[in-house]
């Protein structure tokens, strides 16, 4: 049975979810659902609980942080610097330095590149629905058109049809239908339009609460504010679907810091 939190704000809806996993028996939950007004919104209680779980993530596991696990869906300091479309270029070429050998990359990067069906092209998928969204302002425009199937992401935001059921799907069969380890846990992006608002459903196949969770919800909301000022919409809803969520204490430092850290968070 699906769990449902609504909330204003991101923070407090992670927090509420946060503390439900707490009591689950091993700390897992199957489709827990957060559904967030203004994603974007950050009071400063919210920036103190963010940074007393950076402050955790960085003391268990070097390197990782918030703004890493953001960055990895969007990478908003390089999109404020060089603006759309040049940030693609300046990203793409970034990865191609740093990504590791034999590792998926980042969402990101499947977001801005994918091969096309000839296995030689690439094409953009955030630019094409970027720029059908735009486009759907000037003509026949549906809130909802259709839902794409993860086989073929260039046929299904081809920028030949006169629909906008715009989305994006992360898990790609050419690469990752073979693992069970090691692929992206964020598989699917649904834009759709509603009353005029920009609203986005993101779909994890997994998603770890303690090491991931807060900074995926800071990267979508940066991903969908970018989507829709760039296609000159408002920010809607932000609906984020976790089919498998475990609360892992161990990052947040222990069983006993992460019940006491919960605790001290603002109800």
């Amino acid at each position: 049975m699906a769990v449902l939190f609504e909330a204003k704000r991101a923070v407090p809806a992670w927090i509420a979810a946060a503390r439900h996993l707490e009591g689950c028996r091993d700390q897992i939950e199957r489709n827990l659902i957060l559904e967030i007004e203004s994603p974007a919104a950050l009071t400063a209680e919210d920036r103190k609980v963010l940074s007393t779980v950076d402050e955790a993530l960085r003391k268990s596991t070097p390197g990782l942080s918030i703004d890493t696990v953001a960055g990895t869906i969007f990478p908003v300091g390089l999109y404020k610097r060089d603006q759309r479309p040049d940030f693609y270029q300046k990203y793409l070429d970034v990865m191609t330095r740093a990504k590791k050998p034999h590792t998926w990359g980042t969402y990101a990067l499947r977001m801005m590149r994918r091969v096309g069906r000839d296995g030689a092209s690439t094409f953009n998928p955030l630019e094409t629905i970027v720029r059908k969204l735009k486009a759907s302002k000037e003509g026949r425009s549906y809130q909802a058109a259709y839902e794409l199937g993860v086989i073929d992401a260039q046929f299904d935001i081809a920028d030949n049809t006169d629909e906008f059921g715009c989305e994006l799907p992360l898990y790609d069969p050419a690469t990752d239908r073979n693992k069970a380890l090691n692929m992206p846990c964020l598989s699917h992006l649904s834009f759709k339009i509603t009353d005029g608002k920009l609203d986005l459903t993101a779909i994890y196949r997994s998603q770890w609460y303690g090491q991931r969770a807060l900074g995926n919800l800071i990267g979508l909301s940066n991903l969908q504010k970018f989507v829709a000022t760039e296609s000159e919409f408002d920010c809607g809803v932000l609906t984020c679907i976790a089919t498998h969520a475990y609360l892992d204490m161990s990052t947040l430092g222990g069983a006993k810091e992460t019940r006491a850290m919960l605790k001290g968070f603002p109800a």
